[in-house]
């Protein structure tokens, strides 16, 4: 569509007008800002260069007009018009034309010619000594020093400050720089300083946009289209002009709408020199066919005093009657104007100073101090302009319809404010922006990365994952899975809007990624597995899920013969036997003189001794006569309870759970296929080529075991937890080879992944990434145990588990024993002791006692067999009945049933008379 547009600088030919008057001005003390007159009057001449071709140069040229009508009572204004056919010409042009006014006996000359042609007009002032005021926007911080020249504009430093702040407000981690170079490589330093502003607050600049100086190109339009060309293949979207003339403005957002770079998900951010624009340059109609939801920042001046709207109604009659409306509207004056003006008013302001002080003109223009149209004025000793209380300040504006809005304001030092009347209480916002209509339509906060292209494998061994549903026609119509959800619910914890669309590929996974480092692809989000080499050629996420490579191979049930011995180890079933004789042959020592039940043969005895100690589980104790063997059956009972118990629950464990024994040979293995899977088996494990047998889809995996195709399969351990809970008859055998993880990968150095990786931390704190496991798998992925030998297996009960037991109940009968024998001695002595009988005779009589009662038991022991008949008629001598030993158990059982302090007391021998 045809774009109706103000005259914009010709290439080829530029026009400037010299303009030249004499300026008579009558004060007494002060200057009135209104111009009254006064007795005494002072004639200065001032010279002028302005270009009256643009809009802005027709601009300044009203504002100097009107100034010199409020600050003279005479004026005589010559026009010179030059002419020039090249671009060196015209930047040799300032010269001539300053050479001109100094011949023809300017005193002070305004220029509003770029940087650095007003340092040629300055260095012509020095030589002079005519003091030169620069109207030019942001003057280098580096310039040579010039004496007699007068800044009257801030550096372009405030601007890239309020840029950068204005990126860090929505959190963009990339930007792309655009910018117009000129001649003399100025901008260079300015896209450092901005470059130094953004690190500060976290971004960095991606790409930078340069173009060449449009007035140079023979085709601008199709300069710029060959580099939007290129910008549009960068992933960042946030595009930040630093520097551009009205001419590229144009072309830039014209060619910018052609190719959808300002659709939605796109941001574009202005300065100063386009914003100015918008009341000039750029008619209503280019900003609502090409600039919607632009957002700019312009210089801030006070437009709500009596003082702006005097000038303004000036300017509007004046600026009509020489070049008419600007379609239907009336032209306000720029801020550049109101500088133009300001700058008649500073020479005003000197030339009093210089009859009531009796100063130079310069001295008179730098001791000048008040506040103007454009804002606050003073100047320091090198000529630079002063920065005030506020100053400089910039109006933040969003381009909607036919015009634009206020957003906010921005004041160095002190950051953002909402209201105008903010800016003097000192109260900063720093999110000041508030709903902002962007380019697209949108209201909420784009994530300057576009519309991004996010490859999904098409096809997986498990759908659960990530899964492509097509509908009749083929098309793609939903990409679901677990690995999708958690993508989706990362976006929900970001800080910005970030548009997307999934793009399905059929091939492998690392081709997959390859797409991403060409730049096909903007990320890959799926069951994609974190590696080395593929780290280095793009930036994986933070895991979302845990990975390793483990074996699968079938089982077969466990039936061992010896089942019963596995709930206790061997050496605690040998030490439970130790301590059963060990037990019973005290027990039968302590019982078998009195108790009738212990008489008889051996196996009598022996059935006897083994039957008490097993009875006494049921209570069974009437059978004890004796206190001593009492006293050794309960710490027995204990162990055999706390035995019997443990014994009977692992042995339930056993039976209940089933006991699977991996199959594992040489045979051949499978895999899905992935070719860093196929890699690790060769490299890694040792497989040969054609031992492996690439499988992919699961339902590939029981058909291969069962045709015997392999004999083992790897895959990876969300893949195995997933096989498992959908086929019985497999485990996991051997170690678990550990991987990455999960993760969904982004271009190299892409700040997106980092904010991904961040939401995931919070996914898995928050406990709803477990929420996504149980959605897709009915169990945690996460939080289940290792794979690992993952049949059963319960260990027998080992000695650790037992010795106290054992020592206490060992310990117990031991301590019965050596008690029951010292008070069998002790009765022996008591019984046989004579009053004459000396300690030595004694001891040899308990010595000789105890031999005996070893030999007894020895015989006893060896003839288990005989006859009791036999063993009772056997004559006792009168020393065996002087010692008290007798054989048979005749005489024993009459001894114990005539006795009743149960072996606390022995019975008196019987005397044969």
């Amino acid at each position: 569509m045809p774009v109706e547009l103000n005259p914009l600088p010709s290439p080829r030919l530029e026009t400037k007008f010299l303009v030249v008057w004499s300026l008579e001005i009558a004060f007494s003390g002060n200057i009135d800002v209104r111009g009254k007159e006064t007795s005494r009057a002072v004639t200065l001449h001032i010279g002028a260069i302005v270009n009256t071709n643009s809009r802005i140069g027709r601009e300044q040229k009203i504002a100097i007009e009107i100034a010199s009508k409020q600050f003279n009572s005479t004026t005589t204004l010559l026009l010179h018009v030059s002419k020039s056919s090249s671009s060196r010409s015209s930047q040799l042009r300032p010269i001539s034309d300053a050479k001109n006014l100094i011949k023809w006996g300017a005193e002070v000359i305004v220029s509003t010619v770029p940087w650095p042609e007003v340092d040629m007009v300055a260095v012509l002032g020095s030589q002079a000594k005519i003091p030169v005021l620069s109207l030019a926007a942001n003057p280098p911080l580096a310039l040579a020093p010039r004496r007699f020249l007068v800044r009257m504009s801030y550096p372009d430093s405030g601007q890239m400050e309020c840029l950068a702040d204005l990126v860090k407000s929505y959190n963009w981690r990339r930007v792309i720089a655009v910018y117009e170079d000129d001649a003399y490589g100025s901008i260079s330093a300015t896209i450092a300083r901005f470059s130094g502003y953004l690190r500060d607050v976290g971004s960095d600049i991606a790409y930078g946009a340069a173009f060449p100086p449009m007035d140079s190109l023979p085709d601008p339009k199709a300069a710029v289209r060959q580099e939007l060309e290129r910008v549009r293949r960068q992933l960042p979207k946030v595009y930040i002009i630093v520097r551009a003339s009205s001419l590229l403005a144009v072309h830039l957002f014209q060619e910018a709408k052609k190719l959808g770079m300002m659709a939605k998900g796109h941001v574009w951010i202005i300065n100063d020199d386009i914003s100015t624009l918008f009341d000039s340059a750029l008619m209503p109609s280019f900003l609502s066919s090409y600039m919607q939801g632009v957002v700019g920042i312009k210089i801030y001046f006070n437009e709500a005093t009596d003082y702006y709207g005097d000038f303004r109604t000036k300017f509007r009659r004046r600026y009509e009657s020489s070049y008419g409306k600007v379609g239907e509207r009336y032209v306000d004056p720029g801020f550049f104007a109101l500088r133009a003006y300001d700058a008649l008013r500073v020479i005003a302001c000197a030339a009093s100073e210089t009859v009531k002080q009796r100063k130079t003109l310069l001295e008179g223009i730098l001791s000048c101090k008040f506040t103007g149209l454009s804002g606050p004025i003073s100047f320091r000793r090198d000529g630079s302009f002063a920065k005030g209380k506020g100053t400089p300040a910039f109006q933040v504006v969003n381009v909607v319809g036919k015009s634009y809005k206020e957003l906010g304001f921005w004041v160095e030092g002190s950051g953002f404010f909402k209201e105008e009347g903010d800016m003097g209480l000192g109260r900063p916002v720093v999110d000041v922006l508030g709903p902002v209509y962007w380019p697209g339509g949108p209201w909420t906060v784009p994530g300057g990365w576009g519309r991004l292209r996010i490859g999904v494998p098409a096809r997986t061994s498990f759908d659960q994952f990530v899964k492509v549903e097509h509908d009749e026609t083929g098309k793609v119509r939903a990409v679901t899975g677990f690995c999708i959800d958690v993508f989706k619910e990362t976006l929900k914890r970001l800080k910005y809007d970030l548009e997307y669309e999934f793009i399905p590929f059929h091939g492998t996974y690392d081709d997959l990624i390859s797409r991403v480092s060409l730049k096909e692809f903007d990320a890959v989000v799926g069951d994609v597995t974190i590696l080395a080499e593929r780290s280095a050629n793009v930036t994986f996420t933070e895991p979302f899920l845990v990975s390793g490579l483990s074996m699968l191979v079938r089982v077969k049930p466990d039936h061992k013969t010896l089942m019963l011995t596995k709930p206790f180890s061997k050496a605690v079933w040998i030490l439970i036997f130790s301590t059963l004789i060990y037990t019973g042959i005290i027990i039968w020592y302590i019982e078998h003189r009195r108790n009738p039940e212990f008489h008889g043969p051996w196996w009598t005895q022996l059935g006897a001794t083994l039957w008490l100690m097993f009875s006494s589980i049921v209570n069974r104790h009437g059978m004890l006569n004796s206190y001593y063997t009492r006293t050794l059956v309960i710490p027995w009972l204990f162990a055999v309870l706390i035995l019997t118990s443990s014994y009977t629950a692992t042995l339930s464990s056993i039976m209940t759970v089933q006991k699977l024994e991996p199959m594992v040979d040489n045979g051949r293995v499978g895999c899905n296929g992935d070719s860093f899977v196929v890699k690790y088996l060769q490299d890694v494990l040792g497989y040969k080529e054609k031992m492996i047998v690439k499988l992919g889809a699961e339902e590939n995996y029981p058909k291969a075991f069962e045709s015997g195709n392999i004999t083992a399969a790897y895959l990876e351990i969300p893949y195995l937890r997933l096989f498992l809970s959908r086929h019985d008859g497999y485990t996991v055998y051997g170690e678990t080879h550990r991987l990455g993880g999960f993760g969904f990968a982004f271009q190299k150095g892409s700040p997106i992944a980092a904010d991904i990786s961040e939401a995931i931390l919070e996914l898995a704190e928050d406990g709803i990434m477990k929420q996504l496991e149980k959605k897709w798998f009915f169990f945690s992925l996460s939080n289940c145990p290792s794979p690992d030998n993952n049949y059963s297996k319960t260990d027998s009960l080992s000695l650790d588990h037992f010795w106290q037991l054992f020592l206490f109940t060992g310990g117990t009968s031991t301590t019965v024993f050596l008690l029951f024998v010292a008070r069998l001695i002790q009765r022996r002595l008591t019984s046989h002791q004579q009053a004459d009988e000396s300690p030595r005779e004694r001891f040899r009589r308990l010595w000789r006692s105890l031999i005996s009662k070893i030999k007894k038991i020895w015989r006893s022991m060896m003839f288990w067999g005989k006859n009791e008949a036999q063993l009772s008629s056997l004559p006792i001598t009168s020393a065996q009945e002087e010692n008290g030993i007798s054989t048979g158990s005749g005489r024993i059982n009459n001894v114990e049933s005539e006795s009743h302090d149960n072996d606390l007391m022995d019975a008196e021998p019987p005397h044969h008379g």
